[in-house]
């Protein structure tokens, strides 16, 4: 976010939000932005309209009870009903993914939206990355990379989401399928607003550049989860990851278990 301009949107990062419907106030912005001018796509359209959570789990996620079965059966639950309006299949987490932190699950849950719509896996999530991530989260604010390298990658494009919800499953919820005209995004005024579905645009961006990191903050705060990710291309050698897809895969994300 740059300055107190919480609706602006720049080449560096630009804010927008969205607050879902729940009785605690909840506050989720997201931004994107470009450290160097290249051709950005979504990988796919936008639902006609805000989907409502069917079952409702916000009850059984509340309080910091994310990992409880009881969330996940009810999150999960109506995130497949709401990608099975898309024809996208049920999405299949790690068998391990109460074990993650939340940085990791976050990273998990966006890399599945892309896989299954057909878009190329981020590679892992980085010390640097995540620190910045972090640093966000605890302010409440979009992440931005304030350096070009990453190791001897060199950072040419990112985008980067904020939210405040009850984990990352519900995050996940709220940025690919509540995010449009009559949602809390406070970019989505007007049916025609360009914020309208930004979460969902910047997790599913196609990018130019050949190599793709993550990195994810996260800080519990008054009962709910703030989370800030870090969607970064560019080329290079990777930096070492602190988590890797390739981990998740070995745990059975996507329903496969790969060596």
């Amino acid at each position: 976010m740059q300055g107190s301009a919480r609706t602006d949107r720049g080449t560096v990062g630009g804010p927008r939000g969205w607050r879902p419907a729940a009785a605690a106030v909840v506050v989720a912005l997201a931004s994107f932005g470009a450290v160097a001018h290249a051709a950005v796509e979504t990988g796919t359209g936008h639902p006609k309209h805000n989907i409502e959570a069917k079952p409702d789990y916000r009850a059984s996620c509340a309080g910091y009870h994310s990992n409880s079965s009881g969330c996940i059966t009810k999150a999960l639950a109506a995130i497949d009903r709401a990608r099975s309006m898309e024809d996208v299949r049920p999405m299949v987490l790690p068998d391990n993914f109460t074990k993650l932190s939340y940085a990791e699950q976050t990273f998990v849950v966006t890399n599945l939206e892309r896989v299954d719509r057909g878009l190329p896996p981020f590679r892992g999530i980085t010390h640097k990355l995540n620190k910045t991530a972090k640093q966000a989260a605890t302010a409440n604010v979009d992440p931005a990379p304030a350096y070009s390298v990453v190791g001897e990658f060199l950072v040419l494009d990112y985008q980067s989401n904020w939210t405040s919800n009850f984990g990352p499953l519900a995050g996940d919820y709220g940025w690919m399928y509540d995010d449009g005209y009559g949602s809390y995004n406070v970019d989505c005024a007007s049916p025609s607003a360009p914020g309208c579905w930004g979460h969902r645009d910047i997790i599913l961006t196609k990018y130019t550049k050949p190599g793709l990191i993550s990195g994810v903050g996260s800080e519990k705060q008054n009962g709910l989860v703030s989370i800030a990710q870090l969607f970064v291309a560019g080329k290079g050698q990777h930096p070492t990851f602190t988590y890797t897809w390739r981990q998740a895969l070995r745990h059975g994300a996507d329903g496969y278990r790969h060596s």
